[in-house]
C-alpha cells in the first residue's frame, strides 16, 4: 500500500502545482485584468459603458471606476436621470501615477430636468469644454458635437450626443469627458484615431443607454472618424465665413478675423471673433435643448432677476454684460438661448453696442432657422442705467 500512496501523494502534488502554475499564468498572463475590467465595465454607470469603445480608447491594462452614481429614470416624474461613472486606468505600481493614456467620465442626463434640489446645482448639464474655440459637429446622423481643450496642464475632449427619445420620455443627453496628460503627447486629439475611440464611446453609451432606459431614439450611423474642432491658425475673414459666422460683418482692425464650425445639428455652436492681431473680441453662442436650459438656468433662474423669470422677457443684458436673445423651437426641444459676450470691449459706446446687436441678431437668426426654429426675438440694449432690456 505505501507505493500506492506515495504515488497518490505524488500525483496529488502535481496536479496542485498544475492548478498553481496555470492560476500563475491566468494572473500574469493578464488574465485577471481583463476579467476585473469586464466587472468594472458591466458594472459602471447602469450597465450603458460601451466595452469594447473604452478598450479602444484606454488600452487593455486593468481598468477602474471611480464617481459611480445613477438616480432616477426617464418614466420616473418626480427624479431627473441622473448617472455618471468615472473609468481610468489603475494607478503605477508603487508610483501613485497614471499609466497610459488617462481616463474618461461618462455621463447620461435626462433632460429637461425635473428635480427642484438639481436646480441648486451650479450646471444642470456637463460643461462643454471648448477652450477658446468653436466645438465641431459630430454629424454622421447624430445630434452632437467635439470639442477639445489643450489649454492647460491636460488635453480635454469633450464628446456630447443628444437623443430625441419617443413622445412622452424627454430627451437624453450623454456626454464622454476624456483627460489625456500632455505629458504623454503634446497633441493628443489630433490623432484621429484617438479621437475617435473616444468619441465612439459617447456613440456606443448613447445606443445603450436608448434601450436601458426606454428611449428609443433614431440612432446616427456608426462613426467612422471624429471631426476635429477649429485651431487657432484655421480663422477667415468675416467675408469669407460660410459656417456658423456667416453673415456677420467685419469691423476694421477690431474684427478681423473669424473661427467657425460647420453648420450642423449640434446642439451648442460658437463663432469667434477677433482682431487683427487675434485676440479675440466677440464670442458668440447659440444653446439649444438642455444647453439652452443650462444657460437660462445659469444666468437667469439662479440670478432671480425677476424682470426675466415673471414678465416673460426675451432678449436684453445680462449680468455679465453679455446680449442674449431667445428663439421658439418645436415643442419638446424649448427654446433655444443666443449670447454674444465682448471679453475684451470694457467701455462699451453706442457704436459698439450697434455692432453687438447686429452681430447676435444675424448669428442668432441664421442659426435658428437652419434647427427649424422660428425667429428669435430682436436683440435688445440697455435704455438707461437701470441695464435692463427690453421684451
Amino acid at each position: 500500500m505505501a507505493p500506492m500512496k506515495r504515488w497518490a501523494a505524488r500525483a496529488g502534488a502535481g496536479a496542485g502545482a498544475l492548478v498553481v502554475l496555470a492560476g500563475g499564468a491566468f494572473w500574469f498572463g493578464g488574465g485577471y485584468d481583463r476579467w476585473a475590467t469586464d466587472r468594472t465595465l458591466t458594472s459602471a454607470c447602469d450597465g450603458v459603458l460601451p466595452a469594447d469603445g473604452i478598450r479602444a480608447a484606454l488600452g487593455e491594462r486593468r481598468l477602474k471606476s471611480f464617481d459611480d452614481r445613477s438616480e432616477g429614470g426617464l418614466d420616473d416624474p418626480a427624479t431627473s436621470l441622473r448617472v455618471t461613472c468615472g473609468i481610468g486606468r489603475e494607478p503605477g505600481e508603487n508610483t501613485g501615477k497614471d499609466v497610459g493614456e488617462g481616463s474618461v467620465t461618462v455621463t447620461v442626463n435626462g433632460v429637461p430636468t425635473l428635480d427642484r434640489e438639481d436646480r441648486r446645482y451650479e450646471s444642470l448639464y456637463p460643461e462643454v469644454r471648448t477652450g477658446s474655440l468653436p466645438p465641431a459637429p459630430l454629424g454622421q446622423g447624430w445630434t452632437g458635437l467635439v470639442a477639445t481643450d489643450d489649454s492647460g496642464s491636460d488635453a480635454e475632449a469633450t464628446t456630447a450626443v443628444l437623443l430625441d427619445c419617443v413622445p412622452g420620455r424627454g430627451d437624453l443627453l450623454v456626454t464622454v469627458e476624456a483627460n489625456v496628460d500632455h505629458l504623454l503627447d503634446d497633441s493628443p486629439f489630433d490623432n484621429p484615431d484617438r479621437r475617435t475611440a473616444f468619441a465612439r464611446i459617447a456613440t456606443g453609451a448613447a445606443a445603450n443607454a436608448s434601450r436601458r432606459y426606454g428611449c428609443d431614439a433614431e440612432l446616427g450611423e456608426p462613426l467612422k472618424t471624429a471631426p476635429l474642432p477649429v485651431n487657432e491658425d484655421e480663422y477667415v475673414a468675416p467675408a469669407d465665413a460660410r459656417g456658423t459666422c456667416a453673415g456677420i460683418a467685419a469691423r476694421g482692425k477690431t474684427v478681423a478675423r473669424a473661427w467657425e464650425s460647420e453648420r450642423g445639428t449640434a446642439p451648442y455652436e460658437t463663432c469667434v471673433l477677433g482682431d487683427t492681431r487675434g485676440d479675440t473680441t466677440h464670442v458668440v453662442t447659440a444653446h439649444y435643448g438642455p444647453y439652452a436650459e443650462g444657460a437660462l438656468h445659469d444666468y437667469v433662474e439662479r440670478a432671480g432677476d425677476p424682470d426675466v423669470t415673471e414678465t416673460g422677457q426675451r432678449s436684453g443684458v445680462l449680468p455679465n454684460g453679455a446680449y442674449w436673445t431667445t428663439a421658439d423651437c418645436p415643442t419638446d426641444a424649448g427654446p433655444a438661448f443666443f449670447t454674444l459676450s465682448a471679453p475684451r470691449d470694457e467701455a462699451r459706446t453706442q457704436a459698439d453696442r450697434t455692432y453687438a446687436l447686429a452681430t447676435l441678431k444675424t448669428f442668432a437668426e441664421r442659426s435658428a432657422k437652419a434647427h427649424g426654429c422660428a425667429a428669435p426675438a430682436e436683440p435688445s440694449a440697455p435704455t438707461d442705467s437701470s441695464g435692463k432690456g427690453s421684451s
